[in-house]
């Protein structure tokens, strides 16, 4: 670290000391619930998940697909490559790489046996704003008026939604302000799905912490899992690659 430079947990700790005296001095009460804990408004809690992401500019990854088929008798799991790339604030794109070992499929094949997902989840994990998140949780339907405390697989968390075990909602780790679950519904081909994202194994790299595994459940069901083999961090992407989520 250079002279004068301060780490990123540092900073966000300064910044929540400065949030809270600010609003203090200013007559605003934060919220006290069951001992467990400040509630903050969620544009505080956005603000600090922000800064968890501020310096993934570009994400590419090389991560292990797993997808899970639906037939009339049993489930089939295919796994294969992809490459995926994230750009600020909200550019994405994926694509599977052709060798998929072991079976005689090609990547058309693959995309046709993959359900409609909704890749939207990615904007999450690049730097953005915390208007940028707002309005995203707008569009997933996320009552941001509502915050409280909820458990995820033992972790204490914020969530941010009229309730912390079901419908459209965020929840974000008490601990480091970083995204574990998001849950939303989203029209998908003709029909409305409830769609779920599950950020987990977080690992610090230089630019701060990611998540290693996703994983992608439409109407309680799993249906894609994702782990990242190879992450490169504020690179420059293929040319041409980068593109809108059509939704």
């Amino acid at each position: 670290m250079l002279k004068g430079e301060i780490s990123l947990d540092t900073w966000i700790k300064r910044s929540v000391i400065t949030i809270v005296l600010m609003l203090l001095a200013g007559g605003y009460v934060i919220p006290f619930r069951n001992g467990n804990g400040y509630i903050m408004p969620a544009e505080q809690l956005l603000g600090l998940m922000s800064a968890r992401f501020s310096r993934f500019h570009t994400v590419l990854l090389t991560q292990s697909t797993q997808l899970m088929t639906t037939g009339e008798e049993d489930r089939e799991t295919i796994s294969f490559e992809e490459k995926v790339w994230i750009q600020s604030p909200g550019l994405y794109g994926s694509l599977v790489v052709p060798e998929i070992e072991g079976r005689d499929m090609t990547p058309e094949d693959i995309q046709s046996l993959r359900l409609d997902v909704d890749s939207g989840y990615r904007k999450l994990l690049v730097a953005n704003t915390a208007g940028n998140l707002s309005t995203y949780l707008m569009e997933w339907g996320i009552d941001r008026e509502t915050v409280s405390l909820t458990r995820i697989n033992g972790v204490i968390a914020f969530c941010i939604g009229k309730s912390p075990k079901e419908g459209p909602r965020l929840l974000i780790e008490k601990e480091r302000f970083l995204p574990l679950l998001l849950s939303h519904r989203a029209t998908l081909g003709q029909e409305t799905r409830e769609v779920e994202v599950r950020f987990e194994d977080y690992r610090k790299t230089q630019n701060g912490w990611f998540p290693f595994r996703i994983e992608y459940f439409l109407d309680g069901e799993p249906v894609e899992k994702y782990i990242v083999l190879e992450a490169n961090f504020n690179v420059s992407l293929p040319s041409g690659l980068i593109k809108n989520n059509p939704q």
